[in-house]
């Protein structure tokens, strides 16, 4: 699997800001650098496939606030660019992507429910 780095996602971040609004500017390295290695670490000592790997991805960056804003529209996008690059792809409607990522800031769901949620969405192309 191809994993994203801290530096890409940060880039993300940036393109998503200028082209959607909202503030630039990292809160927390931290908590971006932990986001990172989660799904990495979950394909290496779980055996996670792409799904889960894209689940863990939307969960923890959703959840670590590392931005000062725009976590959720990155978390997102990392897990559907994570996705493509490995070969998948997020069979969902953009409103359900929306509240599901609404939900998970909200603390509605947790990283398992979301885990079956897209383990249903993600299709192999």
């Amino acid at each position: 699997m191809i994993f994203l780095c801290k530096q890409e996602l940060i880039e993300i971040h940036k393109k998503l800001i200028d082209e959607f609004g909202g503030a630039h500017g990292l809160r927390d390295v931290a908590a971006l650098e932990s986001t990172v290695a989660v799904s990495e670490n979950r394909a290496y000592y779980e055996d996670a496939d792409i799904s889960i790997c894209a689940a863990t991805y939307a969960y923890h960056i959703t959840q670590a606030h590392a931005f000062i804003d725009g976590n959720k529209r990155i978390a997102a996008a990392t897990s559907e660019i994570f996705l493509k690059i490995n070969g998948g792809s997020l069979n969902a409607l953009n409103n359900e992507i929306y509240e599901l990522f609404m939900s998970i800031a909200a603390g509605e769901k947790s990283r398992d429910e979301v885990e079956k949620i897209f383990s249903g969405w993600v299709k192999k192309i």
